[in-house]
């Protein structure tokens, strides 16, 4: 490798789960949630590296995000939902 990222056409989660582990009403409200965060996804913004190793950067490197953006996502969070966790 020559150190350079290369940038993806698009990016991808992936969700895996463990079976026999969780109930049917807490898969249901995982995909809730995660529903709701595809709706705000123009609240989220960009992250920065602070820590950047040069192996498993994504395992041992630490982001920061570039503006405020989690807090607004926690205010309309809580807008939306009160203190429900």
């Amino acid at each position: 490798a020559n150190g350079v990222e290369p940038l993806a056409h698009m990016e991808l989660v992936r969700l895996a789960l463990p079976r026999r582990v969780f109930t049917l009403s807490q898969v249901n409200y995982a995909i809730d949630r995660i529903d709701w965060l595809y709706q705000q996804r123009r609240l989220i913004g960009g992250m920065q590296w602070v820590e950047e190793p040069e192996i498993l950067r994504f395992f041992y490197g630490r982001l920061a995000p570039i503006t405020g953006w989690p807090a607004q996502l926690v205010s309309r969070f809580r807008a939306d939902f009160g203190d429900s966790l």
